[in-house]
């Protein structure tokens, strides 16, 4: 069984109004959501109040692209993520359709 510390870190983040992306994320796990064609970052929160975990890189901690090639049961498989500007202002830049 794989524990949180085994999820795809969030290797970059340039979502720079999330108040989780503070020099890179730190919300201990991001969910990637599916909203129409884009592979979203559903935990992207645009605040001025500082969240997540100083010490702590982000990770995937679910997915909701199940068609995306990195997926296997709604987790991500990938190596690491990368999360930007896409369709909407924090997308999944790793997402790839199968």
């Amino acid at each position: 069984m794989k524990t949180l510390l085994q999820s795809p870190p969030v290797r970059e983040c340039a979502a720079t109004a999330c108040s989780f992306n503070d020099k890179g994320c730190h919300a201990p796990a991001i969910t990637v959501a599916s909203t129409g064609d884009a592979a979203s970052c559903a935990t992207f929160v645009e605040s001025s109040v500082s969240g997540g975990i100083a010490e702590v890189t982000g990770s995937v901690g679910a997915c909701a692209r199940s068609e995306c090639v990195y997926n296997t049961n709604l987790a991500c498989t990938a190596e690491s993520i990368t999360v930007g500007p896409g369709a909407t202002a924090s997308d999944c830049l790793t997402y790839q359709p199968a």
